[in-house]
This record gives structure tokens, sequence and C-alpha cells, in this order.
């Protein structure tokens, strides 16, 4: 019996938003982003707008199944409340074809930054995150800020 291989992470970008095409296939990224900023609430936390993760693997030698969501967290590692996505089982059949890539797309709902910080986004598969030391891509990182408050 073959061992489950993970799949490797090829890309992952946070987005507006992604349309799709007719086959219901990730088309186009909308407003790629690093950075929001967003009116602070009278708590001074920062609701953040809905937002999409999409999420492109290398399923080249991966084999079995695995379950992947997104964490946004602190830069000490802290998951923020709501920054959870709900996750997605995913099996590779050890047969991949070269010419369909690997795709997810995981909103972003819900989020509230404690305070302007930068944060990171980990995409995680079975609970570990694809960003970790032996692979090469760091976690993305999300900048948020107070919006400038007009007066009226």
């Amino acid at each position: 019996m073959a061992s489950r291989v993970p799949p490797a992470l090829n890309l992952a970008v946070l987005c507006s938003y992604v349309e799709f095409d007719g086959n219901g296939r990730p088309f186009s990224l909308v407003e790629p982003t690093h950075t929001i900023s967003v009116p602070p609430r009278t708590d001074g936390k920062l609701p953040a707008p809905e937002l999409a993760v999409y999420v492109q693997l290398d399923d080249e030698n991966a084999l079995g199944t695995f379950w992947f969501s997104i964490e946004v967290r602190t830069a000490s590692g802290i998951v923020l409340p709501g920054g959870r996505s709900r996750p997605v089982e995913v099996t590779f059949d050890g047969q991949p074809d070269p010419l369909q890539l690997r795709e997810e797309v995981f909103p972003v709902r819900d989020l509230v930054f404690p305070e302007p910080e930068r944060y990171h986004i980990h995409v995680m598969c079975n609970h570990m995150s694809l960003h970790s030391r032996e692979h090469t891509q760091p976690p993305l990182r999300i900048r948020a800020i107070p919006a400038e408050q007009t007066r009226g």
C-alpha cells in the first residue's frame, strides 16, 4: 500500500473575489491585495471586507485524501477569531492531469482584525501549514490599517 503524499503549494493569492468560468473553475482573480484600509469600529477593531484566497496546488506526486483550509494568524501565530475557513476535502489519486491545475478558492468572511498590524495567511493541509520551513512559499501577509476618517 502506497503512503500518503501531500501536494505542494504552487501559489496562494489574497484578492477581493474570484470570478469563475462556465465550468465552475477559477477564471480571474479580482483585485489582488496585500493591504486593506478599513474604518475602525468604535472599539478600535478593524472589520475586514469579504475577501478570497485562491490556492493552486502541485499534485504531481500527491496521493491520498487531505483536508485543506486557510488560517489568518497574528505575527506570533495566534489564529484570529473567525480567521479559520471551513475545511475542504480533496483526494489525489496519484495520476494527475498535467493540463488541469488543482485549484481551490477559500472565502474569508466575518474577519475582524484586533488592531493595525501585519497578519499572516496560512494554507493548511490536515492541520499543518504548507508554509513551514521545508516548503518554499512564505505565508501570505496582509496589513490592516485604519482608513482616513473624513469629517463632514
